[in-house]
Formats: structure tokens, C-alpha cells, sequence
């Protein structure tokens, strides 16, 4: 066997678990949409169904650009120049933080 292979009864397990699901969704939409037609309430359950599974997000993810990034850097870090002679960054990690957190804030 495989080893990307499940075995026959989990297969079956997982089949009869997604099998409840579809009736389950399409039972609480005959009473919650019961004007709705068959084909449309099929939509709906596949519409349920795929946001339930975490397959179609809702909320596009927000990415950072390396534009962003490194604004963000430099307005939130120094240089010190130390009695060496040499400079190491010094980061404000705190407020780093805080504009990393409203940069990734939902609208």
C-alpha cells in the first residue's frame, strides 16, 4: 500500500462523515430557505460546504511588500555608534510591533 494511501475504512469513514455534512446542510437549508429550488439550494450547500472546509477564505490574506518592510525598518531602528567606532542596529521592537499589528489589521 502507499503511503500516501489511506486505509479502506478510514476512507470509508471520512466518505460517510462528508456524506452526513451534504444532508445535514441541505436539511437546515430546506428550513431555512424553503422558497429556494433544488438547484439553488445545491449552491448554497456548496457555498456552505467549501467556507466550512476553509477553502475559499472570505478575507483576502494581506501581504507585506519589501518596500513596506523595509519602511518600516528604518522607521523604527538606528544607528549607534559605539565607543569602537562601529554602528549596530538598534531596533524599537515595541513599535515595530505595533505598526506590524496595524499594517495586518483587518479593515
Amino acid at each position: 500500500m502507499s503511503p500516501h494511501k489511506r486505509p479502506i475504512h478510514v476512507a470509508k469513514a471520512i466518505s460517510a462523515l462528508a456524506e452526513r455534512r451534504v444532508v445535514a446542510v441541505l436539511e437546515c437549508l430546506k428550513v431555512l430557505c424553503p422558497s429556494a429550488d433544488p438547484p439553488m439550494r445545491r449552491q448554497l450547500a456548496t457555498k456552505i460546504l467549501t467556507l466550512v472546509n476553509g477553502e475559499d477564505s472570505p478575507v483576502l490574506q494581506k501581504m507585506i511588500t519589501p518596500a513596506a518592510a523595509y519602511e518600516m525598518i528604518t522607521r523604527n531602528s538606528q544607528c549607534v555608534l559605539n565607543q569602537a567606532g562601529r554602528c549596530p542596529l538598534l531596533v524599537f521592537s515595541h513599535q515595530l510591533c505595533e505598526e506590524l499589528n496595524e499594517f495586518f489589521t483587518e479593515d
